[in-house]
């Protein structure tokens, strides 16, 4: 398969970015740190072996190309959040701000997040949901059809530290008084991730 083969491929397989109401996302994530505390207690986030990445907002692939090229709302690299993937070495995770829909709050949530993300380690602060998160996916899988793509463990570990991201992200937005409740019914954000060893085709398509 062809470079620019593998591109339309990514460009039809990748899930376009999407609006959640975090009414939802809040429910969602309360359950899964219930699922980190029972594991008994499941939800497939897998499909057919490609991964189904479920975010704050919308997923974000990364094209086959080492320009790495940013998606509009993500070339800013102030919202970044760096971990070390198993195969694919260092990983760059970039945060696009909210779309609140809502022109008297709109300025001061994205001022929180520039904040957090210029002032906090958001590394750490993500750190206590990333084990939580990659243990429920790879428990999902185990209970499954095997999956014998290459890339899954970094594709689970992108899942992890995603979810892990949004996960922090929330909870610093609720510190300052913004959640479904406040202001965020209906907000919307993306990211995207760039590796430096990213292989988006497999090794068993080429």
């Amino acid at each position: 398969m062809d470079t620019e083969e593998l591109d339309d491929l990514l460009r039809t397989s990748a899930p376009a970015p999407r609006g959640v109401d975090l009414v939802d996302v809040r429910a969602m994530m309360a359950d899964a740190r219930a699922e980190v505390r029972m594991p008994k207690r499941r939800r497939t986030l897998v499909f057919g072996g490609v991964l189904g990445l479920l975010l704050v907002g919308g997923a974000g692939y990364a094209a086959a190309s080492t320009d790495w090229l940013w998606s509009d709302g993500l070339e800013n690299p102030d919202r970044s959040y760096a971990y070390t993937s198993p195969n694919w070495g260092q990983c760059e995770l970039r945060y696009s701000g909210y779309e609140t829909h809502n022109i008297f709050i709109q300025a001061d949530v994205n001022r929180i997040i520039d904040e957090w993300f210029a002032n906090a380690d958001v590394e750490a602060a993500a750190a206590p949901y990333v084990e939580g998160y990659l243990s429920q996916i790879e428990a999902d899988q185990a209970a499954s059809d095997p999956i014998t793509d290459p890339r899954l463990p970094d594709l689970n570990a992108w899942q992890a530290h995603d979810q892990a991201l949004a996960t922090a992200l929330h909870d610093e937005l609720k510190s300052h008084g913004y959640d479904a409740e406040h202001g965020l019914a209906g907000a919307e954000s993306h990211s995207q991730l760039h590796c430096e060893g990213e292989d988006w085709g497999g090794e068993g398509s080429r």
